[in-house]
């Protein structure tokens, strides 16, 4: 019964063209062999009861009742052992002959005792091996016939997928797509004809990884195959925590990486060689004149020019070595390590100028608990400018804070506090609670020393009173986004009790909704504001988007932020790797979806490659914008319009303040940061510390020195497109343009100058941030940035006044027909998040 209940299976599997794996079989195998001895042993003890019931019951009916019995025992062995149950029932019939014949003949030596046993054990192993041997053949057999099948239609019914002739209806022959076996065969045997045959030696998990990573990239940015390194740097992101020291470091370019770059670029090009010149298809007239081409000398002084502004950055990012950009507080920073530090040494490991940040890290990290000696050398005053300094740093378990920053904005005792979440890791959820808590407390002691007493209950007892918090700025400003569990415990502590926050649903990901269980941290009374901005995405629109749809605050900003409204889930695989892929869309309160670009599959073959440098990005899928007029209306709790299909709409619009672009190219060259330790080795920090009229002026020396070494490009912005237009006015021989193309050049870099006295308060600003950053925590920084955020000061300010906030929201509006109640999303069958238990391998991040 057992093996006929197991070849049913396995037939159905077969008919699906699903694999057994090989644990399957051996259990298979082992099960039948113990049943088959079990049938043995049972036609052995019949065939003793069979002799004994002649002499025992001789001559009664007994007999024929208790070989009936034995019979029906019988009846229910496995139908395998059928066969040879009769030639035992025959060869049985000869024993009893035999004996008969020779019961006067006595054993009397222990070599016959042995030969007995042998004898008496030999009937049973007759019947179980026979058995054994045909039942695991045949099981072997129809195992592995789902995968000979699909080796037999690989390589003789595949014939690659066909167009449709739309013209006659006909299909042409199209591979079912719902067999997975086939492509996978095919891949494998890519792989192992390239591992064996190809020309050179092949790197088959680069190749691998390629090929995977180029499926993937086919889908949406957001699907991903994540490699060893990748997989584990993802699950660092998702923890917040890894075993280190607590230090952000960079690195220049490695050396040998360089070279080849460099033997590629000084190679000679034959601009006139018959493959440039056929490359297109397109005929022209014989008469049409050829498009001038630039001659080699031209080409090769303008690739000279590069390779030697290339060679002078690498240089100098060589010299620049490893250095630190950050220290955590509680960890490196603690422990003396600062910002623009140079890495030496770490323990025995000497780190020279083509060591790659990478290889430091891995050094850096390693078990808590452990011990790490760092020798780094620092500009500066304090000690000798060139003597290095080594600090024993211990390893830990470095939790990295969502939770950057919380205090007041202005006066504390206006009560409007501020909250910066850069991200939405695990621990998320309780340091944005703990911050409320912490701001809320702080404005009761504030109140106190203005004079008011303590909030005091009937029994004379003293009650926490959250509303001395009269605002709150919630700024999600750059927030990526992170854990779906995390968005919805930021989301919990402000929306009321009993309220959706998020529902998705997909293909193959069943339909949820979360609900909050309990009652906001936040009170009712205190006014809540989200500061967003374009790149605020995915879970940060969730929690902005809750806010905006239960009119529980108003979203402040410029425009609109980044629109991800995909699901995505982290599935691990072996190796050590995983898998990243979107598996559903999420909805707000309201039930509209966020998402503001449009994804679908990309090409195939020539096709996909032909596409994949037409797409933005270089991308593989196809995608396209939401267009306004297909965005549908759905309304808020209190009856107000909001729109799917492009990010959540700011309600309150704040203006940033514009950065220059001569402020954009100081920060990205680095030239604030060059200077601050420039400034370091001949200043000290005092509590009074502001960037005077001498320093900025001293500053403006510096960039203009670096702009004459060749360090800095003021004209970096239009650089390529002015070395392209200078390369086709040398082919066209263009002499008087190309003066004037110089001219251009010069014109624009004294445009850029012009900043340091347009922006000068901003540029003032930044290069203090930046020498602060030398000597201070991530968290003062922020606390000193926000004297001058121009988008949080006047969030504060409408915070404070409160007739904007109430305006916006309309809390006074008793008429919410059209309202968030009248179409929620789900109803009463739908899971709530109370009751969802995710499987502990996936991590779904939005």
């Amino acid at each position: 019964a057992f093996n006929e209940m197991m070849i049913e299976e396995i037939m159905k599997s077969v008919d699906h063209r699903r694999r057994i794996s090989s644990p399957a079989v051996v259990v298979l195998l082992t099960i039948n062999a113990l049943l088959l001895l079990q049938d043995a042993s049972a036609f052995q003890t019949a065939k003793q009861q069979q002799r004994l019931i002649p002499v025992v019951h001789h001559g009664s009916n007994d007999g024929n009742i208790i070989i009936g019995n034995v019979n029906h025992q019988l009846s229910l062995t496995t139908s395998t052992s059928l066969f040879f149950a009769n030639k035992q029932n025959e060869e049985a019939e000869e024993d009893d002959n035999t004996k008969d014949d020779s019961d006067d003949i006595s054993n009397d030596s222990d070599d016959d005792d042995n030969k007995n046993v042998l004898t008496k054990a030999w009937p049973t192993l007759k019947v179980a091996l026979p058995s054994f041997f045909v039942g695991g053949i045949a099981t072997l057999c129809v195992l592995f016939l789902p995968l000979l099948t699909d080796y037999y239609d690989a390589f003789n019914s595949y014939s690659g997928p066909t167009v449709s002739n739309t013209a006659s209806g006909g299909s042409g022959g199209k591979v079912n797509s719902n067999n997975i076996n086939q492509p996978v065969i095919l891949f494998e045997t890519i792989l192992n004809d390239l591992n064996d045959a190809y020309v050179d030696d092949v790197d088959i998990q680069k190749l691998f990884e390629t090929g995977v990573k180029a499926m993937t990239a086919s889908l949406d940015p957001y699907t991903e195959f994540e490699s060893r390194t990748e997989a584990a740097e993802l699950e660092e992101s998702v923890t917040g925590r890894y075993g280190g020291v607590g230090l952000v470091i960079r690195g220049g370019t490695n050396l040998a990486e360089a070279a080849k770059e460099d033997n590629i670029v000084l190679e000679k090009v034959d601009t006139a060689s018959p493959s440039s010149s056929t490359s297109n298809n397109k005929k022209q007239p014989k008469n049409a004149s050829k498009p001038p081409v630039a001659s080699s000398k031209d080409v090769d002084d303008e690739e000279d020019l590069e390779l030697m502004e290339r060679k002078r950055a690498r240089l100098k990012s060589m010299e620049e070595g490893v250095r630190v950009v950050s220290a955590f507080e509680g960890y490196a920073y603690d422990a003396g390590m600062r910002v623009g530090d140079k890495l030496l040494a770490v323990d025995d490991f000497e780190i020279l100028p083509t060591t790659s940040p990478d290889e430091v890290r891995n050094h850096l990290r390693g078990d808590p608990g452990t011990e790490v000696q760092v020798k780094f050398l620092r500009e500066g005053v304090g000690g000798k400018v060139n003597e290095p300094q080594t600090i024993t740093l211990k390893r830990s378990v470095v939790h990295i804070p969502d939770v950057k920053y919380f205090g007041y904005v202005g006066d504390p005792r206006d009560g409007i506090g501020y909250i910066d979440l850069s991200g939405f890791a695990n621990d998320a959820g309780r340091e944005v609670r703990f911050a409320i808590k912490a701001l809320q407390h702080g404005s009761e002691l504030m109140a106190m020393k203005d004079g008011e007493g303590p909030k005091i209950n009937e029994d004379g007892k003293f009650v926490h009173d959250p509303t001395k918090l009269k605002g709150l700025v919630l700024d999600l400003r750059s927030n990526p986004g992170g854990l779906l569990t995390s968005a919805v415990d930021v989301a919990t502590l402000f929306v009321p009790n009993g309220s959706d926050i998020v529902s998705a649903k997909g293909r193959g990901f069943p339909e949820i909704l979360y609900r909050s269980k309990t009652e906001p941290i936040l009170s009712p009374n205190t006014r809540l504001a989200v500061l967003v901005n374009d790149q605020t995405a995915s879970a940060a629109e969730i929690v902005s988007g809750a806010i905006q749809d239960l009119d529980v605050g108003v979203v402040v900003g410029k425009g609109r932020t980044y629109g991800k409204g995909l699901v995505q889930n982290v599935q691990d695989l072996p190796y050590q790797t995983a898998l990243k892929y979107t598996v559903a869309k999420y909805y707000t309160p309201s039930g509209r979806c966020i998402q503001s670009t449009v994804y679908e599959e990309g090409g195939r073959g020539d096709d996909l490659l032909a596409s994949s440098s037409e797409e933005k990005g270089g991308s593989r899928y196809k995608s396209k914008k939401v267009a306004d007029k297909d965005r549908a209306v759905f309304y808020t709790a209190h009856g107000r319009e909001v729109k799917d299909g492009g990010g959540v709409e700011v309600d309150y619009k704040v203006e940033p303040q514009k950065a220059s672009p001569l402020e954009i190219i100081l920060l990205q060259s680095g030239a604030y940061s060059d200077y601050a330790a420039e400034w370091s080795k001949t200043h000290e920090l005092t509590d009074q510390f502001r960037v005077d009229e001498a320093t900025y002026k001293d500053f403006q020396r510096f960039v203009e020195q670096k702009q004459a070494d060749g360090d800095l490009k003021l004209e970096v912005f239009y650089d390529s497109q002015l070395k392209e237009l200078s390369k086709k006015l040398k082919a066209s021989k263009f002499d008087s343009s190309k003066k004037m193309l110089d001219s251009l050049r010069a014109d624009i870099i004294k445009d850029v100058k012009k900043d340091f006295k347009n922006y000068k308060p901003e540029i003032i600003e930044d290069l203090e941030q930046n020498i602060l950053a030398r000597y201070l925590p991530d968290s003062l920084l922020i606390e000193h940035g926000l004297q001058s955020d121009v988008q949080v000061l006047e969030t504060a300010k409408m915070l404070k006044d409160g007739n904007e906030f109430d305006k916006i929201l309309a809390r006074d509006n008793k008429s919410v027909e059209k309202g968030l109640l009248s179409n929620m999303v789900g109803d009463s069958s739908i899971e709530t998040a109370s009751s969802v238990t995710p499987d502990s391998k996936l991590q779904t991040q939005w």
